[in-house]
Order: structure tokens, then C-alpha cells, then sequence
């Protein structure tokens, strides 16, 4: 605080004093409500029995699923939806009120109008803003006790959001169509998601009536596929087949990462973690678009099944509004001082830290121990303790790969072959780059239970014994 009021000029302060203390009285107001909440009861609305079945009997003993046993049907939980609501609330006051600071004392001067030193700027960003968005949430969960793993990530992401916009802003790469006015730049800042632009005018795209049924549909389509998926493999905490990973044993040879059983857990991480981040990005697009009138980019573009290449996975499909914010945040000011391979590489890093931030804040920091539940994810390890760097290793690993597809790419030989390749042959090659250490990925996540959590949300049917 000292140092943002060393920063502002002192008459701008005191204009801005009374807003500042109502927004703290609101965000107070909104902890006490976290605090307010009571755990809820995750019993099943009803219950069935399966029996036993000789069909695909082999199959089913090999990969260690079992078909027969008690099944329920899940009510979703109130006190989850108030959480999330709640915090992304908080999250979203908090996002204003730093656009309302950028834009009045960061963004002037990138636009040659006279405003604070630069020195200042960078002070006040690295110094103060962005430690606050990383450690509020800390602060958070430290005054609430929050314990829900998706509770704690709704909070945190918006936070990363806000981070590399922060950094954009200071550097100078924000669009300048989101720079006309206060409010403009506070909906571009707060929202966790990326705002459509028309190349040729620089102007944004207003959302039409079609616009807002297509994502209501896709949000639909998103939804009923986590229900099925969850109702498929949450009895076996989304790794049905007994590979050396799912038993928790360490993959030592290259024929370990290729087994078969890997691969399929794998491949359903990564399309849990596609249709989750899909649904958050799908919701978050219909909000703004109805609420702003803006028409908001498609988070997930079906990366896993269509994407073409590395570049194509990361760059165009898996979550775009990330894409967005580190290209802005990260490539353009490395790009700056360095070349395109070392700014690609400092993107897919910087993207590995921030998952690292995540693992640490949804899953370590404050957790208390699981207790088992036969009602939820009974095949879930409650003694799991997930441990830093796997994250960093899987982004840093990507980030070999796409300077590698640049580096190759400009090779004829290998354009011919790419070329001559069908379709499906490209994109299993494509995913084959990633899935072998999606558990890199996934398992800090998974193991700890985010998913388990996810799914008190929601109708679906679990298998309880």
C-alpha cells in the first residue's frame, strides 16, 4: 500500500478513496458469507444394484474394470455452487478494482501521455499488483478455510488472468480497441476469458442472437459429456485400467509410457481436463456475451481429436483464453529482446509455473486430510500427498517439442511427408507428442481429488461398491 501510494499521485488517491473502501467492505462482506457456508452431505438420491455379467468378461478382468456392483445417483451440492459463485464474485471485484489502477496510471503512459515514470510502473506492477494476485487467494483461504479443490482453483485462476494482464499492460501490448474507456478495459480485464477482435478494423465483434445460441448449445453438449464421462469413470478415479501409474509405481522405461493401459488413462485426462476447461470457457462466454453484448473466443476447440500439429494444439485449440494471455504477457514482451524460439519457450515455462501455483494452492497449501467416502470416489487414495515439478516438466517437455516442429518444419522432406499423411494419422501423431505424460499433468490434479470435487456439483451416476 505504501508503495502504491508512492506511485499515484496523491490528489488521484484521495478521488479514488471512497471507492476503495467500499470495494474492501464488499469483499469483506463476501468472506464472512465463505465462512457462513456448512460442509454438505453427499448422499445419492437413489441407489441400484448391476449383477454380475459374462460379457466381455476377459477384457474386463485384463483391464481391472468391473462392471457389477451398487450404483447411485448423485445430488449435486448448493454449498458448492455458493462457494464457487462467492469466490468468483470476490474475484471479480478485485479485477476491477486493478483495471480501474491500470488504466488510470499504467496504460497513459504506453499511450505517450504524461502519467507516472516508467520505473514507477514496473514498481508498482512486479511490486505490488502481481504479489497480490498470486498471494490474495492465500489470504483467502487462510480467513475461510476453504477446502473444495474446485472452490480454491475458481478462485485462483481469474487471479493468473490477471497477472499477465498486468504484465501486457506495463509492456504495452494490450488491444487498443479495449483501451476507448474505463469500462471497456475493466470487462477485458476482470472476465477469465478471451474477447473476439476484427483484424482488418481492430474493432471488437458484437455477439449476435446466433452467436449466444451456439455457445448456449455447445455449453450443453460440454456439460452432458462431464456428466458422462464422470458417470463412466469417477468410481475408478478416471484411471480405469491398472497401470503402473494408476498403482502409484514409478514409469522407468520407454515401453512403460507406451503400455497400452497408460495411454487410455491418459487419453481420458486429457478429455476430462478438455471438456472441464471446455465447460468453464463455454459458461464464461455465454455470461459475457449476454451480459456485455461482446462476442467472447471459444476456449476449447476439440484439440484432442482435431488437432493437426503442436503449434495447432496449443496455439489455436487448448484453451485459447490462456493462449491469449500468455502470448500478451509472455511471448510479445520476451519476443522483444530475444527470438521467437526463446519467447515460445519462455511462454510454455511461464505455464508451468503457474500450473505448479495452482497444484500448490488447490491441493497443498492448508489442505486438510481426506476422509474416504464410499458416496464419492471411493477408489480415490486419501493418504496422496502431490508433489511440485511434474507440472513444469510436462510444459517445459511441449515447449521442446513446438521450437522442434518450427526447427523441422522449414525441412522440405519433412513438409512432403506431413503432407502425404491422411488426416487421422496426423492428429494421433500430434497427440502421441503429449499423451504419454499427460500423468505429468493430470496426476498432481486427479490423485488429490479435484475431480472428485468437481463432482459435487453435478447429477450424475457413480458406482458405490
Amino acid at each position: 500500500l505504501f508503495i502504491i501510494i508512492h506511485c499515484i499521485p496523491k490528489d488521484n488517491v484521495k478521488r479514488h478513496n471512497q471507492t476503495a473502501q467500499t470495494i474492501i467492505k464488499n469483499m469483506a462482506s463476501i468472506l464472512s458469507s465463505i465462512r457462513s457456508i456448512a460442509a454438505s452431505n453427499y448422499e445419492p438420491l437413489t441407489k441400484f444394484d448391476v449383477p454380475n455379467t459374462t460379457f466381455g468378461d476377459a477384457f474386463f478382468a485384463q483391464s481391472g474394470i468391473r462392471i457389477e456392483g451398487t450404483y447411485g445417483i448423485s445430488s449435486p451440492s448448493l454449498q458448492f455452487w455458493f462457494g464457487c459463485t462467492l469466490v468468483m464474485v470476490m474475484d471479480v471485484i478485485f479485477g476491477l478494482m486493478i483495471s480501474s489502477i491500470l488504466y488510470y496510471y499504467v496504460l497513459p503512459t504506453n499511450l505517450k501521455q504524461t502519467s507516472i515514470s516508467k520505473s514507477n510502473i514496473y514498481v508498482l506492477g512486479f511490486g505490488v499488483i502481481i504479489p497480490c494476485c498470486y498471494l490474495l487467494p492465500y489470504a483467502v483461504i487462510d480467513a475461510t478455510g476453504i477446502q473444495n479443490s474446485v472452490v480454491r482453483f475458481t478462485l485462483s485462476a481469474p487471479m493468473v488472468f490477471y497477472a499477465f494482464r498486468c504484465v501486457e499492460a506495463m509492456c504495452g501490448f494490450v488491444p487498443p480497441v479495449v483501451t476507448s474507456s474505463p469500462l471497456d478495459y475493466a470487462i477485458y480485464y476482470a472476465t477469465p476469458t478471451e474477447l473476439m477482435f476484427d483484424r482488418k478494423n481492430g474493432q471488437r465483434v458484437m455477439a449476435t442472437s446466433h452467436d449466444i445460441r451456439r455457445s448456449l448449445i455447445g455449453a450443453t453438449k460440454t456439460l452432458i459429456t462431464n456428466l458422462i464421462l464422470m458417470s463412466l469413470f469417477s468410481s475408478y478415479n478416471y484411471e480405469p485400467f491398472q497401470s503402473m501409474n494408476a498403482r502409484e509405481e514409478s514409469l522407468s522405461s520407454i515401453r512403460d509410457y507406451l503400455d497400452m493401459k497408460h495411454l487410455g488413462n491418459c487419453f481420458i485426462t486429457a478429455m476430462m481436463f478438455q471438456q472441464l476447461v471446455g465447460l468453464f470457457g463455454s459458461v464464461a462466454a455465454l455470461v459475457i456475451q449476454i451480459t456485455t453484448g461482446y462476442r467472447a473466443v471459444e476456449s476449447m476447440r476439440n484439440p484432442v481429436m482435431e488437432a493437426t500439429s503442436p503449434s495447432d494444439f496449443w496455439g489455436r485449440r487448448w484453451n485459447v483464453a490462456v493462449h491469449g494471455a500468455l502470448k500478451r504477457g509472455v511471448f510479445k514482451p520476451v519476443r522483444k529482446f530475444s527470438s521467437s524460439f526463446v519467447a515460445a519457450l519462455m511462454a510454455f515455462i511461464a505455464s508451468g509455473l503457474f500450473h505448479e501455483y495452482l497444484v500448490h494452492l488447490t491441493g497443498m497449501y492448508n489442505k486438510e486430510p481426506r476422509v474416504a467416502d464410499d458416496n464419492v470416489c471411493n477408489a480415490l487414495n486419501t493418504d496422496y500427498k502431490p508433489q511440485l515439478g511434474s507440472n513444469m516438466a510436462f510444459f517445459a517437455w511441449n515447449g521442446v517439442i513446438m521450437v522442434t516442429e518450427k526447427l523441422l518444419g522449414r525441412n522440405r522432406v519433412m513438409q512432403s511427408f506431413g503432407s502425404t499423411l491422411p488426416r487421422f494419422m496426423v492428429v494421433f501423431l500430434t497427440i502421441m507428442t503429449a499423451l504419454p505424460l499427460a500423468h505429468w499433468f493430470g496426476n498432481p490434479y486427479i490423485k488429490q481429488g479435484l475431480l472428485c470435487d468437481f463432482q459435487e456439483g453435478y447429477f450424475f451416476v457413480t458406482k458405490i461398491a
